[in-house]
């Protein structure tokens, strides 16, 4: 039997009819509240940051009053589209413009992970039952990527996990169609999700009655990660072409596709992706969804892209979770009576230790947090402030300013109106002011002109 004919059998639906939906609703609304708890109380204990919540406010912000997306804190001279390719992130323009804070992205976030957990749980309750769908449902939501996410910030790919979760649940119904239709907007999340996309589009091509839409999928999903990064993305971007590849970008060419592809440390990575699935997941195909965002990752020389912190992993988790149910499902033929009686609840504990140990690992140095004499005095100071100024302040405190204010982090040495920072703080240059206030360890400063203005009217 050759490599393709093995897929091709293995891309077979598992499941024909669909579980009842409400217990996976029950635990998706669950983890919205546990989620939405856990962002804002992060936010208000002010353990977010500008880098990268800041970033995004402001550029959802421009979104809501019809502008291009633009950021004083990445670069008040670069349009966000010329960074990155997300012009998804206008669908949170209406309800950024009602409510104009970044506790909204915050919470669209947490809800976006949440609702994600609806198609995992209910997939796995059609294949395995409902228990064993509810435990493989949780280990899902209460996964590390996820987690690490919802700890660091906001990010444009809170959008890919349901498309991911949802297209992936669709095609293992068998309507490929339909996973394509959920899956199509990766392109618009990022550069490199068309990708992903594509290699949905390959495993699709496998079956000789969805091989037209497999190859246009696919076909489609390629070039458009080809025309963000080389056509569209250079329009916007003030160098001229894709900046995390060539001339004036954060690596040449040669050095950021030089990078050891082999590692401890990424292969450590790609362990730990796997593992809570007990590797289980490596039986389906679906694993080769991983590789446009593992390659590009591992192939960098630049760490933050391949230690497995921040919110990298997150779109990988409702990959190796989708193909951790088709994998059990592939050995279904094995598990025949007492085996099966046996295995599964096994395979059901071992998934649940796994996770709770990855997730008490994760958990463990992060935490909500509680707002303290820090928060309080922030947030005294930051009612003094009046809208539409500007202001110099540090990481933590910026994202609570970017709905007032153009706001610039201190090491930007910006000549802005206000500053808003700790007394102490080593990146705090004293400028003249004719008003200071000092509340507990921060320290609010006006100064008069000449002064930035601001970007634009609030």
């Amino acid at each position: 039997m050759t490599l393709t004919d093995r897929f091709t059998r293995a891309a077979v639906p598992i499941a024909e009819h669909r579980a009842r939906a409400w217990p996976a609703a029950v635990l998706a609304s669950a983890f919205a509240a546990v989620n939405t708890w856990f962002v804002l109380m992060q936010h208000w204990s002010y353990r977010t940051g500008a880098f990268d919540l800041g970033i995004f406010d402001q550029a959802v912000h421009s979104y809501a009053q019809g502008h291009l997306p633009v950021s004083t804190i990445r670069d008040p001279n670069l349009i966000l589209l010329g960074d990155h390719f997300h012009p998804i992130l206008i669908l949170l323009a209406p309800f950024h413009r009602i409510f104009p804070t970044a506790e909204t992205l915050l919470v669209a976030q947490a809800l976006f992970f949440a609702v994600s957990v609806f198609p995992i749980a209910r997939l796995a309750s059609t294949t395995f039952g409902r228990r064993i769908g509810l435990v493989i449902g949780t280990c899902y939501g209460l996964s590390w990527g996820l987690l690490n996410a919802i700890t660091f910030d906001f990010h444009e790919i809170a959008f890919a996990v349901p498309l991911l979760a949802f297209g992936l649940a669709e095609y293992l119904h068998g309507h490929p169609g339909r996973a394509v239709a959920i899956a199509a907007p990766l392109v618009l999340v990022k550069e490199d999700l068309g990708m992903t996309l594509a290699v949905l589009g390959v495993l699709i091509a496998l079956r000789p009655d969805t091989r037209r839409l497999g190859i246009l999928t696919a076909v489609g999903g390629a070039a458009a990660s080809l025309l963000s990064v080389f056509v569209i993305i250079p329009a916007f971007s003030a160098y001229g072409n894709y900046r995390y590849l060539g001339k004036g970008g954060l690596k040449a060419p040669e050095a950021a596709l030089s990078g050891d592809l082999f590692t401890n440390d990424k292969l450590w990575l790609v362990m730990l992706i796997l593992l809570p699935t007990l590797f289980l997941a490596l039986r389906s195909p679906l694993v080769l969804l991983l590789l446009p965002t593992l390659g590009w990752r591992l192939g960098s020389t630049y760490i933050l892209y391949w230690i497995p912190t921040f919110h990298y992993d997150a779109v990988l988790m409702p990959i190796v979770f989708c193909a951790l149910i088709h994998g059990l499902a592939l050995l279904r033929p094995h598990l025949v009576g007492r085996r099966r009686r046996l295995l599964l609840p096994l395979i059901a504990t071992g998934l649940s230790v796994s996770c709770l140990a990855f997730f008490l690992q994760a958990a463990a140095s992060e935490g909500p947090g509680r707002p303290g004499e820090f928060a309080a005095a922030a947030n005294r100071l930051i009612d003094r402030i009046p809208a539409n100024s500007t202001v110099t302040t540090t990481n933590t405190i910026a994202p609570h300013l970017t709905s007032k204010a153009d706001v610039y982090l201190l090491k930007s040495n910006r000549p802005t109106e206000w500053t808003l920072a700790p007394y102490d703080d080593p990146q705090l240059t004293y400028r003249y002011a004719d008003l200071v206030i000092r509340d507990d360890d921060l320290l609010l400063m006006h100064h008069p002109a000449p002064t930035l203005p601001p970007l634009r009217e609030r």
